[in-house]
């Protein structure tokens, strides 16, 4: 630019110098209009060099922003493919830890288990509980509805309905006579009552057991005299006893029979492991239920087989639904114990009143008052 302007100078200071020498010589309007012309051309090519020159920094300052833009954009591109590196790792180290079974699921987690919650379900049965099978032994103790006419009619009656009963429940259960034969109760897994035959022979069993017959019940003019208010006395005890020994059989009976919902047989169906030693109907008792769940797992060589295999925490899993089932047993033994003991009190009782008659009866003597 300071070049350029000085040879401006130089050409204006030579005009000059040259109009000098031919003032006398030339016409001043003339060179007038030669300056005014070189002026111009002075200014035209000054303007020209500073467009240039704008426009050389504008496309530098182009280049630079295009080359900042290309470098953000590479940096961008290098980060996001740092991200996808460390995803496919992660992918990648989480893929190894399933293949070497870490998430595999427990072998309860991959069996429905909500059928077993409806163990013990209220209204869940459709046979005759324990409790109902009780019911019906003490209405024929003290000779009420029509299971108890014969003990009402008294006499030979009681013991034509024990022998009609051994003869039309011959074979139920696989027994030769059900009613005198406690393996209908404690070796079944599912006694089903809701076959009638199966619930009368384990009503006439319980009977036979706890009070095979019954003394015909008081009249209500026997029940005006001494003696029949006796008799009230001495039965209202006995019932008192007999209750502890119905209560265990209420309980045993409970177990055995159906007082699973339907969702339960559902369940053992698919539950029970090949092998499965006992037949499973349409009706499961808490008994099979309880049974079912056991032999799937410990007597169950693929079970061991797939623990070996299991991650820790579906280990961990198939412990704690084993305590769970070892609490849920040892409830039910602690329920039978409370029975026991009631059990145990009343044959105490029973023992020593015997004795007591006996032994500790101290006579009276005449005249003493007493």
């Amino acid at each position: 630019m300071k070049k350029i302007a000085f040879l401006a100078a130089a050409s204006f200071v030579s005009i000059i110098a040259g109009s000098q020498s031919a003032l006398a010589d030339c016409d001043c309007g003339s060179i007038r209009n030669i300056v005014n012309d070189g002026v111009n051309r002075v200014n035209d090519h000054t303007t020209d060099v500073g467009n240039d020159i704008a426009n050389t920094i504008l496309q530098g300052v182009a280049q630079l922003s295009a080359y900042s833009k290309r470098a953000t954009e590479a940096q961008k591109r290098i980060t996001e493919a740092a991200q996808v590196n460390d995803v496919t790792r992660q992918k990648q180290i989480a893929r190894g830890i399933a293949e070497s079974g870490r998430y595999d699921p427990a072998y309860s987690a991959c069996v429905d288990l909500s059928g077993i919650f409806s163990i013990g379900k209220a209204g869940g049965g459709q046979g005759l509980s324990g409790k109902d099978i009780t019911n019906a032994s003490r209405n024929w103790s003290y000779g009420n509805e029509d299971i108890g006419a014969p003990v009402a009619q008294g006499g030979l009656a009681v013991a034509n309905a024990i022998i009609t009963d051994r003869d039309r429940f011959k074979g139920v259960g696989g027994f030769a006579d059900p009613t005198s034969d406690a393996r209908l109760i404690t070796d079944a897994i599912t006694l089903d009552t809701t076959k009638k035959e199966i619930a009368g022979a384990h009503i006439r069993l319980v009977n036979n057991i706890v009070d095979p017959i019954p003394a015909k019940p008081i009249t209500e003019a026997e029940s005006k005299t001494p003696a029949g208010r006796a008799q009230i006395a001495a039965r209202e005890v006995d019932a008192s006893r007999r209750s502890a020994a119905h209560a265990i059989m209420s309980y045993i009976g409970d177990l055995a029979t159906p007082t699973g919902s339907s969702e339960l047989a559902a369940w053992a169906k698919k539950a029970a492991p090949q092998g499965y030693p006992y037949q499973i109907g349409d009706q499961v008792s808490q008994l099979q239920a309880m049974d079912i769940f056991v032999r799937s797992r410990f007597p169950n060589a693929k079970w061991h087989e797939q623990l070996a295999r299991m991650s820790p925490d579906a280990v961990q899993r198939e412990q704690l639904l084993a305590t769970a089932l070892t609490q849920q047993i040892e409830w039910m033994r602690f329920d039978l114990e409370r029975r026991n003991a009631i059990a145990l009190a009343a044959v105490l009782s029973t023992i020593l009143d015997n004795r007591d008659t006996h032994t500790t009866n101290i006579p009276m003597e005449a005249g003493s008052g007493t």
